[in-house]
């Protein structure tokens, strides 16, 4: 992601405009993560979550990499430094919103599961939506 367009400053925002997007990305913020580690931190489906991470992985605000069965996410670093400025005259109400109070809470919990600091367990694992499977 190198924005250097009024293109590129429109798909950045409208990537930005949907709740889920901001959460994931927030979440993000933190550093890699697992599909299923986001779907149990955040109560999303894995289906749900693909659908957001493809909205901003095609604003190149994340990038992907896969390890076994495992998908990771991280903010691309250029992503990181934007995504840094726009967020920061908020950054008091995102440590105040409940929300994302929840959302950082069951992310901490869920990489309490990580052994040798990776993702080995899946879905489901936290009280998250029974039935959901990696694929």
């Amino acid at each position: 992601m190198r924005p250097s367009s009024f293109q590129d400053l429109v798909k950045l925002a409208k990537s930005l405009s949907d709740p889920n997007r901001v959460r994931i990305v927030e979440a993000l913020r933190s550093g890699e993560l697992c599909v299923c580690e986001l779907c149990d931190a955040l109560d999303l489906t894995q289906s749900t979550l693909s659908t957001h991470l493809q909205v901003i992985r095609a604003a190149g605000i994340v990038r992907s990499r896969k390890e076994g069965k495992w998908s990771y996410y991280a903010l691309t670093p250029e992503a990181a430094m934007v995504v840094d400025d726009w967020f920061h005259p908020f950054r008091g109400g995102i440590r105040r919103d409940a929300l994302l109070v929840r959302d950082r809470k069951r992310l901490r919990q869920r990489l309490g599961l990580r052994q040798s600091g990776v993702c080995c367990v899946g879905l489901g694992c936290s009280g998250s939506t029974p039935g959901r499977r990696v694929s």
